[in-house]
């Protein structure tokens, strides 16, 4: 090659490395940099509140998988040695076959059932046994200490002709089948919707009322070591069927509404002790309401009322809580489960939650399927901190389905333990990162950096100056080459 052509080629190569430098030293030089010369990326020193753990008591709907049929009046109680809550029973709807004829219909007709299941790990679980315990409905069910095993009594089953048959039978439950407790001298009478609670300071179960085949009863009955024991008690309560009892801390008994004719807002306190029966006679409670579900949530001691019937006959939402030292009543005023009737509620002491299953709304009739857990959930801040915007910006930050925007420089979120996505919103001309954070017990800060984009504008002006370049050093190329020759 001879000299004139290696000039050349130095030559090409110096007007392509010219032209690429301008397009970018223009348009980078146009368009802008990263600017914080508002002085935004800056440390924001949180607030007291944004410093604190937020505590918020929620119904939390569990979507699991698998769930029981919808029933309602099932009954169900916290297995104490397996950490895990026992369901059984209740009543629903079925197809039944009607022949007519020729034809074949079909209609929907309620039933009892006979499952029993298994909630455990936000999951249900269907036990196979080959008892011969009937589908039953408003029986009551209790953990029993002393013997580490599930007392079930009572409750009506339908039976195969559509009739209502009440019940006297004792269950046993060992955590894989039941046993019916025979033998006994003494037990309550046949009946359906009494009431029932476990007290710690007689180590009894203690049942109350319920609707027998001679009507509503207002008897008091204990039950110890697989016997039943009728209690003579003082203090003018009135037969009750579909009254909500817990125990409290010190083992006497509280006994709220029910229905007799006329639906109850009365507060009943039983001292296990002298069996007397007191009428709190409490102005502030939850209303008239029967077949409500109430238990004692130890986590931050008080009793839990939820759901149940009022006397208009509709069906409620409201939870409230008792308070075991000043013995009063409070509305939660918290987001709650759908309107209905007739759940089971039963604490599941491993995870300090109470959980809630099923029950009927009264605006369609319909049979729940639903389970809920109320817990006290700990929450805590969390704040995006923004540079790179000039003042008044607009911006934003979208997480856990939820938009923030502002013109400030933070932006807070208050969030349970666990790793979100978020993703930001920028104004118009920048871009700012999208990412994950994780939150644990304590308040964190995530920085968001925004970077302006570059004008396309001034992509185009560098582009149009590289090409002059290229044209002048084309230009300045050929009349080197005439010098040379």
């Amino acid at each position: 090659m001879n000299s004139s052509g290696k000039s050349n080629g130095i030559m090409k190569f110096v007007v392509i490395a010219i032209s690429l430098l301008t397009v970018m030293v223009f348009a980078f030089t146009f368009s802008g940099t990263p600017s914080i010369s508002n002085g935004k990326a800056i440390t924001v020193t949180p607030s007291v509140v944004q410093n604190s753990t937020v505590f918020k008591y929620q119904w939390m709907n569990d979507t699991s998988s698998i769930a029981p049929q919808p029933v309602s009046n099932s009954t169900m109680a916290c297995f104490t040695p397996n950490s895990e809550v026992v369901m059984f029973g209740g009543m629903t709807m079925v197809n039944e076959t009607i022949v007519n004829g020729k034809s074949t219909s079909y209609m929907l007709v309620k039933k009892t059932v006979n499952t029993t299941w298994i909630y455990n790990s936000k999951q249900w679980t269907k036990l196979t046994t080959s008892s011969s315990i009937p589908g039953l409905e408003g029986s009551t069910m209790n953990f029993y200490p002393r013997g580490d095993d599930i007392v079930l009594f009572g409750g009506e089953n339908i039976t195969s002709g559509g009739k209502m048959v009440l019940t006297s039978q004792t269950w046993i439950f060992t955590g894989f089948a039941w046993t019916p407790l025979k033998g006994l001298v003494v037990a309550p009478s046949a009946r359906a919707f009494a009431s029932s609670a476990y007290s710690s300071s007689i180590s009894s179960i203690v049942l109350f009322g319920g609707n027998t085949s001679s009507g509503l009863s207002n008897s008091t009955w204990t039950f110890k070591d697989n016997s039943w024991k009728r209690v003579t008690t003082t203090g003018q309560i009135p037969a009750m069927e579909g009254a909500a009892m817990e125990s409290l801390p010190n083992g006497n008994i509280l006994l709220y509404g029910g229905f007799n004719g006329t639906y109850s807002d009365s507060t009943w306190l039983l001292n296990v002790t002298t069996m007397h029966w007191k009428n709190l006679n409490l102005n502030n409670n939850p209303g008239k309401l029967a077949f409500s579900n109430l238990k004692y949530f130890s986590f931050n001691n008080f009793l839990l009322l939820y759901g149940g019937v009022n006397s208009k006959g509709v069906a409620t939402n409201s939870s409230w809580m008792f308070s075991p030292v000043s013995m009063s009543w409070k509305n939660m005023n918290i987001n709650s489960p759908s309107p209905a009737y007739g759940q089971s509620m039963s604490v599941l002491e491993a995870n300090d939650t109470i959980v809630l299953y099923g029950g009927l709304s009264t605006n369609n009739n319909e049979y729940i399927n639903y389970t809920y857990q109320f817990q006290n959930n700990t929450y805590n801040w969390v704040e995006f901190q923004e540079s790179g915007l000039p003042g008044n910006s607009t911006w934003g930050i979208t997480l856990n389905s939820k938009t923030v925007k502002t013109t400030s420089n933070e932006v807070e979120f208050l969030l349970m333990a666990g790793t979100y996505g978020y993703t930001t919103i920028a104004p118009s001309g920048y871009t700012g990162q999208s990412g994950n954070i994780t939150m644990y017990a304590s308040f964190i800060t995530q920085s968001i950096s925004f970077s302006k984009i570059p004008s396309f504008f001034y992509y185009t002006y560098g582009l149009i100056a590289g090409i002059v370049i290229v044209i002048l050093a084309y230009i300045g190329s050929m009349v080197y080459r005439k010098i040379l020759k």
